[in-house]
């Protein structure tokens, strides 16, 4: 193999590199709108599978794969036909999640996420919390910790209690594997929801502001890369 081989060799393998890293670190926004309105759990629908009966609701199956599983009881669905009826004003249409029971719900990202984690609520009766972990199902160290307080209800005219969103989100150092969402539960009824949990931002719904994101940095790299490779080629063999 000469010189010229094993640089193309070597360049290559960075390209991959650079190229992966932007892939597993980039911003992710789940809003849960692909979902039934009318009641669905999410379960594997992030995970490339299906997400899980409701009421006798259809399942809806095919979503992306972003390696992302969330615990049973974790329901998306919209209003006012949904199981949702009383939230409106979402940040995204149609749906939101709420848990249908217990006094938490897990996400899990099997590949990890870096960065940050955002996302809009809705709670005017209760306080909630989150808790970013670096080990699945709630496991591991804390990597991050939100109080969400109460917030308002019936917002910019609708008569809706669960019409008042607020956008919050924490960076973190460090790789999580799973969140973990605290609210106040009573029957099968959750009081705080949630819409465009955002994943690798502490911003809801994009990176944080004057923050390149991770693919774009890859890019402004292989091109610096690029640029070094070709010069020293020009150089050696003219």
């Amino acid at each position: 193999m000469n010189r010229l081989q094993k640089q193309i060799g070597i360049t290559a393998v960075l390209i991959l590199a650079l190229l992966f890293a932007g892939a597993a670190s980039a911003t992710v926004v789940l809003n849960f709108d692909q979902l039934n309105q009318n009641g669905e759990y999410v379960n594997d629908y992030y995970n490339g599978g299906c997400g899980g009966s409701y009421a006798g609701n259809a399942v809806t199956c095919g979503g992306p794969n972003y390696g992302i599983v969330w615990s049973n009881n974790t329901l998306a669905g919209g209003a006012p036909d949904g199981p949702w009826g009383n939230t409106a004003n979402e940040p995204s249409l149609p749906n939101v999640i709420d848990f249908t029971s217990g006094t938490s719900a897990f996400m899990n990202v099997a590949a990890g996420f870096t960065t940050g984690f955002s996302f809009y609520y809705s709670s005017p009766y209760y306080t909630g919390s989150i808790d970013v972990y670096d080990g699945q199902n709630g496991t591991g160290t804390v990597l991050a910790s939100l109080v969400l307080p109460q917030t308002a209800a019936n917002c910019d005219g609708f008569a809706e209690n669960y019409s008042c969103w607020a956008p919050i989100g924490v960076a973190f150092s460090g790789t999580a594997q799973s969140v973990s969402f605290g609210g106040t539960f009573i029957g099968d009824v959750g009081y705080i929801v949630f819409d465009d949990v955002t994943l690798g931002s502490d911003t809801p719904g994009g990176p944080p502001v004057g923050v390149p994101e991770p693919a774009d940095l890859a890019m402004f790299g292989l091109g610096l890369l690029l640029v070094g490779l070709f010069a020293g080629l020009r150089r050696r063999y003219n």
